[in-house]
């Protein structure tokens, strides 16, 4: 979910609403970065699972 927040931000540049203007092209590291989207989701969706593992075995 982390990675996922970060990216909307990044897409976004931070800024939450949009003035109606023309939207520029993504960046290449922008690009890349909504090809992976989903890699990325799968990623933190695992961190997540490998964490809630480890505190279940604490337990």
């Amino acid at each position: 979910m982390t990675v996922l927040l970060w990216l909307l931000l990044a897409l976004d540049g931070g800024v939450a609403g949009h003035d109606g203007g023309t939207v520029p092209a993504p960046g290449d590291d922008d690009r890349e970065l909504i090809e992976n989207l989903e890699l990325l989701q799968n990623l933190d969706g695992a961190a997540d699972l490998e964490l809630l593992q480890d505190v279940t075995l604490e337990k």
